[in-house]
């Protein structure tokens, strides 16, 4: 065998220490970033958080305006709260139950609880237990109520519109777990008759779900959840404003400028040592900069395109698509994609996770999220239970045209009863 040697020229494009961080910080949820930032500030002796504080509103010049917000946004919110939110259609038994289920969820975010104990404590039938559990497991965090790995991992991929990738990292979690995780490609590719580059790509799918769920939740389950942004109307005006009060002021220390002009001659050692974490506090400073304008820009074109949601609620939204956002802002979309992450937004119809205002299913006037809103309303609101057919065709009178394939596909995405489901828990109501 002949040993050929040869030079190939390529350009790669390599990421600086100050991108990373940039990057690293664009994506980070408000408490992950306050840590950060009290962490750096306690080893870096050239930066210090400023306490005095001056009120910015960004998209009004009223101080009263910021100030007004600052005082009534809510700094948290229970993991309680953040689950009722999302189902207001659902009665106070129901709630109650939820409520109880949510005693056995473990610090992961795992279900480890017994569905007939919880139904017989509760003095209610199994049915609507399971049902209400069912309904736990739609729900955002998405994960949450899993009994195990797997099935957590599986209900994060049903989020995702239908794809080759999206079915071939179920097949992979549902059937060859022990395989991925052991990082056999070569067998995967055999097995399943594609490439490795395929089974790389799945693989790489299932790497960014949330492998824990309840991850940035305490164990006293109050969260987390800080809303970065609120948009409210102010003098029948809409407006964006940042809460900002959660993100400490970053300058430069008083000691750093006395050392710096005290060492400037005598101390070089000394001096280039302050020299160098001084630019990285500017690094840092100037990364928050870069992620407060980020996700204001983007704020701005979510207003913009969800102004029906905002001023008349869920069954409002709209199509919106990163890629939409990322040409308006003239940022990559992966870059708009890390914004969004772990991020939330106040608004008057509740707290929102920011990622829950782009959708790329639905129809092109309407959201797949309105159209869910839609459903669960036309469901509840059925005397007697109703076929995906008959839906699909109420909802023609609402001008938002799918099939009955596609009702049925929406009803399974987010655990929406059928009509024998209905039934059943009709007559669990009557335990």
């Amino acid at each position: 065998m002949d040993i050929l040697l040869s030079q190939d020229q390529k350009q790669v494009q390599k990421l600086s220490p100050a991108m990373r961080q940039s990057l690293e910080i664009l994506q980070m949820p408000t408490a992950d970033l306050c840590e950060l930032i009290k962490k750096e500030c306690k080893k870096n002796p050239t930066i210090e958080i400023d306490d005095r504080r001056n009120a910015v509103t960004f998209s009004k010049e009223k101080s009263d305006l910021h100030r007004e917000f600052l005082e009534n946004i809510e700094e948290t919110i229970s993991l309680k709260d953040h689950l009722l939110q999302q189902v207001p259609e659902w009665e106070a038994k129901e709630k109650e139950i939820l409520l109880k289920l949510l005693e056995f969820i473990t610090e992961r975010g795992f279900f480890d609880g017994d569905l007939q104990n919880i139904a017989n404590s509760l003095h209610v039938g199994i049915d609507r237990v399971e049902w209400v559990y069912h309904g736990l497991k739609s729900l955002h965090p998405h994960g949450i109520g899993a009994q195990n790995l797997q099935e957590c991992l599986l209900l994060q991929l049903d989020q995702n519109a239908e794809s080759e990738r999206v079915k071939l990292a179920k097949t992979l979690v549902r059937e060859y777990f022990d395989e991925l995780q052991n990082g056999k490609i070569d067998f995967l590719s055999k097995k399943l008759h594609i490439s490795s580059e395929k089974v790389i790509a799945a693989g790489k799918m299932v790497t960014r779900l949330n492998f824990s769920p309840m991850s940035g939740f305490s164990n006293e389950r109050n969260i987390a959840i800080i809303p970065d942004l609120k948009i409210c109307q102010y003098d029948g005006e809409w407006v964006i404003n940042f809460n900002s009060e959660h993100i400490p002021l970053v300058r430069f220390s008083e000691l750093y400028k006395k050392m710096a002009s005290d060492c400037c001659e005598k101390d070089r050692e000394t001096w280039q040592y302050l020299k160098k974490q001084a630019r990285y506090g500017k690094q840092l400073y100037e990364a928050i900069g870069r992620r407060q304008t980020t996700l204001m820009e983007i704020a701005k074109v979510i207003l913009e395109r969800q102004l029906d949601f905002f001023e008349r609620g869920p069954k409002f939204m709209k199509t919106l698509r990163l890629i939409d956002v990322s040409e308006r802002i003239n940022l990559h979309v992966s870059t708009v994609s890390r914004a969004v992450r772990g991020k939330y937004i106040d608004t008057p119809h509740g707290v929102f996770e920011m990622a829950k205002f782009f959708d790329a299913g639905g129809t092109e006037s309407i959201s797949q999220s309105a159209i869910l809103e839609r459903m669960r309303e036309i469901i509840k609101s059925g005397k007697t239970p109703i076929t995906d057919a008959k839906i699909a065709e109420i909802l023609e009178r609402y001008n938002i045209h799918i099939a009955r394939r596609t009702v049925a596909k929406y009803r399974k995405m987010v655990n929406l009863p059928n009509s024998r489901q209905i039934l059943i828990h009709a007559a669990g109501k009557g335990k």
